[in-house]
C-alpha cells in the first residue's frame, strides 16, 4: 500500500510537471487538462489512499465524545474558567 501511494502520489507530479512544461510551449488547452487532471487525481484518489493507510491501524476510541464517560481533564478545566 506504501508503494502505491508513492508511484500515484511521483505520477501525479509528473503529470504536473507535464502540464507546466506544456505551458510554456503555449499548448494551453493541453497543459490545462495535465494540470487540472493531476489535481484532480491527487485529491480524489492519492490522498484519501494514503490517509486510509496512515490511520487504519490508529485507536480513534480517544477522539469519540461519550456523553456518559467522565472525563477529569474537562472537568477540572470548568472548575477553573
Amino acid at each position: 500500500m506504501k508503494y502505491i501511494v508513492r508511484i500515484l502520489f511521483i505520477a501525479d507530479l509528473i503529470g504536473f510537471a507535464t502540464g507546466i512544461y506544456f505551458h510554456f510551449q503555449e499548448q494551453f488547452a493541453f497543459s490545462k487538462k495535465c494540470i487540472g487532471f493531476s489535481v484532480l487525481g491527487l485529491f480524489f484518489i492519492v490522498i484519501p489512499i494514503f490517509l486510509v493507510y496512515r490511520f487504519s491501524k490508529s485507536d480513534r476510541s480517544k477522539y469519540i465524545f461519550n456523553p456518559t464517560e467522565k472525563n477529569e481533564e474537562l472537568e477540572d478545566w470548568m472548575q477553573n474558567n
